[in-house]
């Protein structure tokens, strides 16, 4: 039970107070292995919820001009790979979260090198594994924005009979853009995607021993890697959907 009440006191820091997060990271009173398996269970039930939803929206995804032995086959493929998917979605996820730790600290090797007391005399650079516990925690909001997003989907399918697998919920759901890689950006201009950041930059502020502006010099950088990889594998879909179609 203490354990329990710890971990969502965590939790609560995170979204609400992460210098407080930090200070528990830093004396090693938050591990990465408890969040992480929260995370990734709570991901893979929304998921799982949003499956059935899935499989009924394949007609609508599959690219203009398919046969009808192709849509078949698609929907054959689609109802044996997307549970794959998703149970190798843990892998994933961690890789990620360890490419995105590690990405911070290089970002760290490059800013919190202050030559000069003047320049920021206090701050300094902590192992790899502390960034990682953060990003961990940071990626609570991730399960909250995908809540939302699985609400919104049910709500609308309900109501409507509608199925729309990403609902919008950034400046998505005032413009939509034909171009693929310009959706991509609209998507992460959302309250999550900033929560998410606040996080960061307030975590490694504190963990740092830095300004917010110094943290988010080196968290902006890698959140904006992550969505020009997405922007680049939106356009790669969009390309090969055209293909498909065509």
């Amino acid at each position: 039970m203490d354990e329990r009440r710890s971990l969502v006191s965590l939790f609560a820091q995170a979204l609400w107070a992460p210098r407080a997060l930090a200070a528990a990271i830093e004396e090693e009173r938050a591990g990465w292995q408890r969040p992480a398996l929260v995370i990734i269970g709570a991901l893979i039930v929304l998921d799982v919820l949003a499956l059935p939803l899935f499989m009924r929206a394949l007609p609508q995804m599959a690219p203009v001009g398919l046969s009808p032995d192709m849509l078949l086959q698609l929907e054959r493929t689609a109802r044996i790979m997307r549970p794959i998917q998703i149970a190798l979605s843990p892998l994933g996820l961690l890789l990620k979260w360890a490419f995105t730790a590690a990405l911070l600290f290089g970002m760290g090797l490059l800013l919190l090198r202050p030559s000069s007391p003047a320049e920021g005399g206090g701050a300094r650079l902590v192992p790899v594994r502390m960034f990682f516990t953060l990003v961990i925690y940071a990626n609570l909001v991730v399960v909250l924005e995908e809540l939302l997003k699985n609400l919104i989907l049910w709500l609308r399918y309900f109501l409507t009979g509608a199925i729309v697998l990403r609902p919008a919920i950034g400046l998505d759901a005032l413009v939509r853009p034909s171009d693929a890689a310009l959706a991509v950006v609209l998507e992460h201009a959302n309250i999550f995607d900033v929560w998410f950041l606040a996080i960061l930059i307030g975590g490694v502020g504190a963990l740092c021993r830095c300004s917010r502006a110094r943290a988010a010099a080196l968290v902006l950088p890698v959140w904006g890697f992550g969505v020009l990889a997405q922007m680049g594998l939106a356009l790669v879909r969009d390309v090969l959907t055209r293909q498909l179609g065509g």
